[in-house]
């Protein structure tokens, strides 16, 4: 038994193991906006989420799942299932919804049911990127 291995308190649980990520820019949680590419800070999330980026939200057609203010973890993957909150960039601009497609259609939608879905057809799918999947989150106070 290691005599110097620190006692952990009834009732307390060791932190996880921790990383840091590039927080990189917002992303629309409402109606698109420019996707911005610079890094801001680093941040330091658990690292099971295996995030490779973060993006802070701003609107709130995501609440109350995320609201403005949070910073959403992004694993880059360039598919999604459906139903998975995902990153997604049409053009040049980035939004946060629920990810749905079927044949040639892919509509985005937002969780506050005051905003309606985006829905992309034929075409215009040509001009969207999944980005990634959320993975985790950090709400402030």
């Amino acid at each position: 038994m290691d005599n110097d291995a620190p006692t952990i308190p009834a009732g307390f649980e060791p932190l996880p193991e921790m990383t840091t990520i590039p927080l990189v820019g917002s992303i629309a949680c409402g109606t698109p906006i420019t996707a911005e590419e610079n890094v801001e800070a680093r941040i330091g999330i658990p690292a099971a989420w295996n995030a490779d980026f973060a993006l802070t939200c701003k609107g709130d057609s995501m609440a109350p799942r995320y609201q403005d203010g949070d910073v959403v973890c992004i694993r880059c993957q360039p598919e999604v299932e459906n139903g998975q909150i995902a990153a997604v960039r049409i053009g040049e601009e980035a939004t946060l919804k629920r990810f749905y497609q079927e044949g040639e259609t892919v509509t985005l939608v937002p969780v506050n049911p005051a905003y309606t879905p985006l829905v992309y057809r034929g075409p215009e799918l040509s001009d969207m990127q999944i980005e990634g999947r959320v993975v985790g989150f950090c709400r402030g106070e």
